[in-house]
């Protein structure tokens, strides 16, 4: 008899969660994202959207998320700084053509520290830039949820230079620095 790895895994995922007491649920998402940096001249941002994408979320007896697990994925191609020279060197620095998609990677316990939500809570996420993987630590806030609606504020920030991407400076001084700030708002729908 044949047994697919998959569907074995899928099983003892929903027998553990089932044993802790959690309810397995599917959710589907969407994040509009914007980011922003500094240079020597002047500051800079920009948006993206996300692709849309289906989360697994487990909720405890309470109703609140105890797990989440979702890959995000973003094409770097549209990204849109409403400067089409930036946008032009920054799609070049990160090397669009051979790395087209930004993939977030999560699974992770999801603990409010308030049921209300007004403090933030940790998420970490596996990021895949220019295929370098690195960690980071997203901050959540301003989450809500409202039967089978729930939205949420991502914050994180990312490393050039962790991520592999080099951004000549302009005119010798003109210098773009390390951190982009990542703001993501997420909605999720129960499927």
């Amino acid at each position: 008899m044949k047994i697919h790895l998959s569907a074995l895994c899928a099983t003892f995922l929903m027998a553990a969660t089932a044993a802790m007491g959690d309810t397995l649920e599917r959710w589907s998402g969407t994040s509009d994202i914007t980011f922003s940096g500094t240079s020597t001249l002047h500051n800079w941002q920009g948006t993206v959207k996300a692709k849309p994408f289906t989360s697994s979320v487990a909720r405890d007896a309470s109703g609140q998320p105890s797990r989440v697990q979702a890959t995000v994925v973003v094409e770097a191609t549209q990204m849109d700084t409403a400067e089409p020279k930036r946008d032009e060197n920054m799609k070049k620095a990160m090397k669009v053509g051979d790395f087209p998609l930004i993939t977030g990677l999560i699974d992770a316990p999801f603990a409010l520290v308030s049921a209300s939500g007004s403090t933030p809570a940790k998420l970490p996420i596996k990021l895949k830039l220019l295929d370098t993987e690195q960690d980071v630590t997203g901050v959540v806030s301003n989450w809500k949820l409202e039967g089978k609606n729930a939205s949420f504020d991502l914050d994180f920030d990312v490393s050039m230079k962790a991520s592999g991407i080099k951004v000549p400076a302009v005119l010798l001084f003109i210098r773009v620095g390390d951190t982009v700030k990542v703001h993501a708002t997420v909605t999720l729908t129960q499927s």
